[in-house]
């Protein structure tokens, strides 16, 4: 399952979110104020050629970016707390900034995680975050996919625990399941419904209307879920 999408824009990978609209007639790409770009795309019109159309509106999208309010560097954006709402889980964060190289990690009782080094670089900031992250997870997630497997009747044969970018999870044809630790950020139920999704992949490979009704049988508002996964991946902070 996709998380967010991506497109190149001024030589830089820049978000996007999908909205399918059964309402709409043409496709549309909307830029907020805030420089959220979202591509509307209506029925009987495939991701494949609505992303073409996107690709077509480069020019006019960094024409349009450039005339936004600068987007602020990291040092002033870094997330200051987390909202593990899966575990039911808050945790503020606190930069430290060093001569070294790395960022080192450090969570505290009071429920407060350290950052400490270099904490000016995203990326390291984001690895140091997510190793972390992916600890936490590990010891939940694939107990809850085990019991959602045991509850539907599905089997599968290994849970991987990524940071992937672009995806809550993914199934291999060795019914093998890889699980995003961003999914502690998500609610009980729309955690439930990625999960669910993966193992009704260990049945069917595809999006086919067979692979619908198996997900419609184990989580029967899968609809609703879908399209709150199409929104929620940007109000994560990292």
């Amino acid at each position: 399952m996709r998380l967010d999408y991506k497109v190149v824009l001024n030589n830089e990978d820049y978000p996007y979110q999908v909205n399918h609209s059964k309402r709409a007639r043409y496709l549309q790409i909307k830029l907020s104020p805030d420089g959220v770009i979202t591509l509307v795309i209506p029925s009987g019109i495939s991701l494949k050629n609505a992303q073409l159309f996107l690709d077509s509106k480069k020019p006019w999208l960094e024409h349009n970016l450039q005339g936004l309010p600068a987007i602020k560097s990291f040092s002033e954006s870094r997330p200051t707390s987390l909202f593990l709402q899966l575990i039911d889980e808050h945790w503020t964060l606190e930069y430290k900034k060093s001569e070294s190289e790395n960022v080192a990690l450090i969570a505290r009782a009071d429920n407060s995680l350290l950052l400490a080094g270099n904490v000016d670089d995203k990326e390291l900031v984001v690895k140091a975050i997510g190793k972390w992250l992916n600890e936490k997870a590990t010891k939940v997630l694939p107990a809850q996919l085990s019991k959602l497997a045991e509850e539907h009747g599905f089997h599968f044969n290994r849970v991987t625990i990524r940071g992937q970018k672009t995806r809550w999870g993914s199934c291999s044809s060795k019914k093998n399941i890889n699980l995003n630790y961003k999914l502690l950020f998500l609610e009980q139920s729309l955690s439930d419904y990625v999960l669910i999704h993966e193992l009704c992949h260990t049945l069917e490979m595809n999006h086919s209307k067979r692979f619908w009704r198996l997900v419609a049988d184990c989580d029967e508002n899968y609809q609703q879920h879908d399209r709150m996964l199409n929104q929620v991946g940007r109000s994560i902070p990292i």
